[in-house]
């Protein structure tokens, strides 16, 4: 099994469309909201046409458990990418 990067601060490394998967297991998405910085997955990771999946935002950054693990970026499956901090 690869290794997976985890991000566990609170900076902003996270783009609009990035799927994670939280520390209890839940998968997020990264929203544009600036207040609800997360939601939930709707079923596709892009959009009808081609760019990332960005969706409303259901939560905020605070309420997200840490770690994360990045999955998702830019509609596409990451193999451990790091993510600059």
């Amino acid at each position: 099994m690869e290794q997976v990067h985890k991000i566990t601060t609170l900076d902003n490394v996270w783009q609009p469309g990035d799927v994670v998967l939280d520390a209890t297991g839940t998968l997020r998405v990264r929203s544009n909201n600036p207040r609800w910085t997360w939601d939930y997955p709707e079923g596709a990771t892009r959009a009808i046409h081609g760019g990332p999946y960005i969706p409303d935002g259901a939560t905020e950054d605070n309420d997200v458990p840490r770690p994360l693990i990045l999955l998702v970026r830019n509609g596409q499956a990451v193999g451990g990418i790091v993510v600059t901090e």
